[in-house]
């Protein structure tokens, strides 16, 4: 989890230990959590595809220029 995603939740559980929200807001908060980890999840997975697929290109244009200069 992100520090500021974490800082965030530190947050979230100093209001409601306090009593600061009522049902519903803890409900909406939870659910945002949750959306939000999966979408930092989400994000990495993208994150490494695109470094594997960059990095599989290049390894092509260096076989190629290898092929070239022989």
């Amino acid at each position: 989890m992100s520090e500021a995603l974490t800082s965030l939740q530190e947050r979230y559980e100093s209001l409601k230990e306090q009593g600061s929200l009522d049902e519903a807001a803890q409900a909406l908060f939870a659910v945002l959590f949750a959306e939000a980890e999966r979408l930092q999840a989400s994000n990495l997975t993208l994150r490494r595809t695109i470094l594997k697929s960059s990095s599989k290109e290049s390894r092509m244009s260096t076989k190629l220029r290898e092929a070239l200069y022989e």
